[in-house]
């Protein structure tokens, strides 16, 4: 031990000093107390000469406005005779960004009267921690200023439902109501309705388990106004995959709720008032159909009192339409077979003759639906007074085809025969006139394909 000292008796203590110091990657000067310029700097970076730092003014080398803050704690090193410390921003010739950043550990150094004779410098180079530390703090900031710039409201709440962040939606809205500023660490339920605690209470239960749970929820403001917020609740996890806390945004569709009940009420007046026009229409139909009743009753002409019975179908037929868009939820559209079904029932008085019904189903739209039952109406009629009568067990086949643009329907009524007598085509005869005005009302076709037994194809047009 005793050789060891006297070794360090002849070691060169500035030499030593200079050694140690530029085996160091901090950068370590020396400064000098009574004017502050550069006495010693163990690193010259790129870019400058020793001739340009040492007996250099220290404060030549940081920003204009980070000098009177560095020239106060050298000053108080100084007065003090204590050490301080000190994070710097100084100019960097090498960095593109022309910055660099030091934590500097700033010390006196005293003689043996405890005199001040130099203040050491040990900075170390914070630049890459700072610069990530500066884009953390960007990124929050931007992150803070898109959350703040919305109208939704975004919390977040730990494990015991106390608020750890907030935006300034929800932020005004409990102080607006509360009169409460800060709302860290608080319990998010002391600013929400408690008849909705216990529901509340089940969906955070429900996150903290791992889902995400969306919901649409009404709450009663501090000043009686009623909300109706859209809801998510996400959990949120460290970097142990354990949950930690939940993030919760909501969206006030207040507005948006009471124009959908707005519109369903206005909706359903409308319904009742179509159900009101259908109703009246039937029955002013029906009226009409009584008066020829009537009227028939005080004829003698079986021709006149033929045409008025056939009349009296054709109105029937009418009327089954609004009757059956009286009882349907909608007063728009019917089913085609359910519709077919009906009007066979309505004209058939024969319980021997049966409908055979199949193919693929379609909604008619009103404007289609009176010319097509009234088209059928025709067709079923023929066939119940000319192929039907008098015969047993007849049937009645219908086959139903619907694509993208057309229905097709096949129509036969599998008795009878089509006269070679009458030409199809001639709409001299009532039944065959109005078949053929009804179909050209639909847009669409309808042709004679078989005369015994008469068979039709109709394909009437959807685009």
């Amino acid at each position: 031990m005793r050789e060891d000292l006297n070794v360090l008796h002849h070691i060169d203590p500035k030499g030593y000093f200079e050694g140690l110091a530029k085996a160091s990657s901090d950068i370590i000067s020396l400064v000098d107390p009574k004017n502050f310029t550069l006495q010693y700097i163990n690193h010259i970076k790129a870019g400058f000469t020793l001739e340009e730092v040492i007996g250099a003014d220290v404060f030549n080398f940081v920003y204009p406005e980070h000098a009177a803050p560095y020239r106060k704690v050298l000053n108080e090193v100084v007065s003090m005779l204590e050490s301080r410390e000190l994070e710097l921003e100084t100019e960097d010739r090498i960095d593109d960004l022309g910055k660099a950043w030091y934590f500097c550990s700033i010390s006196p150094i005293l003689n043996s009267d405890n005199k001040i004779e130099s203040i050491i410098i040990i900075s170390k180079d914070i630049t890459a921690s700072k610069r990530q530390e500066i884009e953390i703090q960007n990124r929050k900031e931007k992150l803070y200023a898109i959350i703040n710039n919305t109208n939704d409201i975004i919390t977040s709440i730990d494990v015991s439902f106390n608020l750890t962040e907030y935006n300034s939606v929800f932020s005004k809205m409990v102080e607006s109501g509360y009169g409460k500023k800060d709302l860290n660490g608080t319990n998010i339920l002391n600013y929400i309705d408690p008849r909705k605690h216990d529901h509340l209470k089940n969906i955070y239960k429900k996150a903290f388990g791992g889902e995400i749970v969306n919901d649409v929820e009404s709450f009663e403001t501090a000043t009686g106004k009623i909300l109706f917020m859209e809801t998510s609740y996400h959990p949120i996890y460290d970097f142990n995959q354990e949950i930690t806390g939940l993030s919760i945004f909501s969206k006030d569709i207040t507005e948006r709720t009471l124009n959908d009940k707005k519109l369903k009420n206005t909706l359903k007046e409308r319904e009742v008032l179509l159900a009101e026009i259908h109703h009246r229409i039937k029955n002013n139909l029906a009226l009409v159909s009584s008066m020829l009743q009537l009227k028939e009753m005080n004829l003698d002409n079986e021709l006149a009192i033929e045409a008025l019975r056939d009349s009296r179908k054709r109105i029937k037929s009418t009327a089954l339409v609004h009757e059956m868009l009286y009882r349907n939820e909608t007063f728009d559209n019917l089913q085609l077979k359910e519709f077919i079904k009906e009007l066979f029932s309505n004209l058939n008085v024969d319980s021997t003759i049966l409908l055979d019904i199949e193919g693929d189903e379609h909604f008619l739209e009103l404007t289609m639906a009176l010319p097509f039952g009234l088209l059928m109406h025709e067709l079923m009629m023929n066939s119940i007074k000319h192929s039907f009568k008098g015969k047993e067990n007849a049937k009645l086949k219908i086959r139903s085809t619907v694509s993208f643009d057309k229905i097709s329907i096949d129509y036969c009524d599998c008795s009878g025969v089509f006269p070679d007598t009458v030409n199809f085509k001639d709409t001299s005869t009532t039944g065959l006139m109005l078949i053929h005005t009804f179909i050209e009302q639909l847009n669409g076709s309808i042709e004679l394909v078989a005369h015994e037994p008469p068979a039709y194809a109709i394909k009437i047009p959807l685009l």
